[in-house]
């Protein structure tokens, strides 16, 4: 068979010339074909296009670069979105099972994450798709969807006028709603619920604040005394400076403590 095939490439020196080259390519593609042949041809489809793909913890690129060969030792495909806004989603996994040169196929679609914010806060928040209507959470409210939501999202609170917003199809959606108070009563009862929730936060954050200056300043304070003791009864010139230092710090953590209890005082006065 090759007889026949080299008989007119060598009868010229042009015929010559092009069996060399030919000969040149097929090598230079042995090796690349004897590693398609261990490895696994991956396909991947994903409703992010632009998420990172991973075989293992090995990156290979991103989704729309698909397919990628990898090695058929590899377990899992990974998927993690780029997007700032989605961050905080998890990745997505698959297991890998194939023999060497096969073709797999990876289908991995992120869910769609919607949180929903009102002001003011508390409101319920409900998906109406025709006639079925589904309650989702009070405000501030985050839940995710497997594809995207046929229907409208209703914000309603006691006294407000129902806020209507149409379902978006990001991979992560946030909608803000400023709620329409029926009468001016209501609308400054909603200005004074906002107002005394961050209150709370100043609070709380006093009251740890004070707990735990006071108990770092005992905690100092103690062991100054334990050091001045041993200092008494040896005479060690070497433990006033240590006295001294911690005397500093209980006097220091003693005025943060004291600085957390005032703010309180003047926070129950002007409440």
């Amino acid at each position: 068979m090759w007889s026949g095939l080299l008989l007119p490439i060598t009868m010229t020196k042009q015929g010559s010339q092009y069996w060399t080259k030919f000969l040149g390519i097929f090598l230079s593609i042995l090796p690349s074909v004897g590693l398609a042949q261990s490895q696994v041809l991956v396909h991947i489809t994903s409703n992010d296009m632009d998420a990172a793909v991973y075989a293992d913890s090995l990156y290979l690129g991103l989704v729309r670069g698909s397919p990628y060969w990898i090695e058929s030792t590899a377990e899992m495909i990974s998927l993690s979105t780029l997007r700032p806004a989605a961050w905080s989603m998890p990745p997505l996994q698959a297991p890998i099972e194939a023999k060497p040169g096969d073709s797999v196929y990876v289908t991995l679609n992120f869910p769609m994450y919607h949180r929903i914010e009102s002001h003011p806060f508390g409101a319920d928040a409900w998906l109406q798709q025709g006639s079925e209507r589904r309650f989702l959470g009070v405000t501030p409210v985050v839940f995710s969807s497997a594809d995207v939501y046929k229907g409208m999202f209703y914000i309603e609170l006691e006294g407000y006028t129902p806020g209507i917003i149409e379902p978006k199809t990001e991979l992560w959606n946030r909608y803000q709603v400023s709620l329409t108070a029926l009468s001016p009563a209501n609308q400054h009862q909603g200005m004074s619920r906002t107002v005394s929730r961050q209150r709370r936060w100043i609070d709380w954050s006093a009251s740890a604040v004070a707990v735990v200056a006071g108990v770092v300043a005992v905690h100092y304070k103690f062991r100054a005394d334990r050091i001045n003791d041993e200092y008494q009864e040896t005479g060690d010139a070497s433990l006033r400076p240590r006295v001294a230092r911690l005397d500093d710090y209980s006097g220091i953590a003693l005025g943060v403590m004291q600085a957390g209890l005032v703010t309180l005082a003047v926070r129950f006065i002007l409440d």
